[in-house]
């Protein structure tokens, strides 16, 4: 829940102009995953800054010294590379037709192992289920779905009064036109700073609704 990448995507969603249920669901959402984490964390932090400095500072000559290291094993590969190339491309050549026939004599076992494997897929499948649940009901996963737009939805409504009178003439247009020309390119969701926001962190949460 409260995994950092998460957790920046969400307050980069309040910076939006999501719809004011999306901001406060995710409020709640980050105060729930600091008051569980946020303290363990700056504790952790405060406590292994001076270990953390100290090793930074022991290990800076070692750093430089692995650093010239590498750069000149860097120019002996690149040399090996050069001359090793024909004998690379020859072995590939020779190589092919014995690849082609391990990879034909696998299929079977392949196959035997994936019809073994499926009923065990299918248990795991199965016994996750009530987690995946649990994650799709949550308060702030409905929200973010709620407030994701499809560019269909768009042409819709700003094709409306409603619509017009929300954003002006001009700019209803302008969000419409764009809207067609997406969803003639086969994309269904809104692409607008919120609903991208929205849809980004639904794929942190395990719900990957795509475009």
């Amino acid at each position: 829940m409260a995994d950092k990448k998460t957790v920046d995507k969400v307050k980069e969603l309040l910076e939006t102009n999501a719809y004011a249920p999306l901001k406060e669901a995710a409020e709640k959402w980050l105060a729930a995953a600091d008051e569980k984490y946020g303290d363990k964390f700056d504790d952790l932090k405060e406590k292994a800054a001076p270990t953390v400095a100290e090793i930074k500072e022991k290990a800076a000559p070692v750093m430089d010294e692995i650093k010239e290291s590498v750069g000149e094993l860097k120019d002996s590969y690149d040399e090996i590379k050069e001359k090793a190339a024909p004998a690379v491309a020859e072995f590939k050549e020779k190589a092919a037709p014995t690849v082609a026939e391990l990879k034909e004599k696998a299929a079977p076992t392949l196959a035997e192992i994936k019809e073994k494997a499926a009923p065990v897929v299918d248990d795991l499948k199965e016994k996750a289920q009530p987690t995946i649940d649990k994650i799709s009901d949550s308060e702030f996963v409905a929200k973010l779905k709620e407030s994701i737009s499809t560019f269909t939805d768009n042409i819709e409504f700003f094709s409306s009064k409603a619509g017009e009178e929300a954003v002006g003439k001009e700019a209803a247009e302008q969000i419409r036109k764009h809207a067609e020309e997406m969803k003639a390119q086969g994309k269904t969701y809104c692409d607008c700073p919120a609903c991208t926001k929205a849809r980004e962190i639904l794929k942190e949460l395990g719900e990957d609704i795509g475009e």
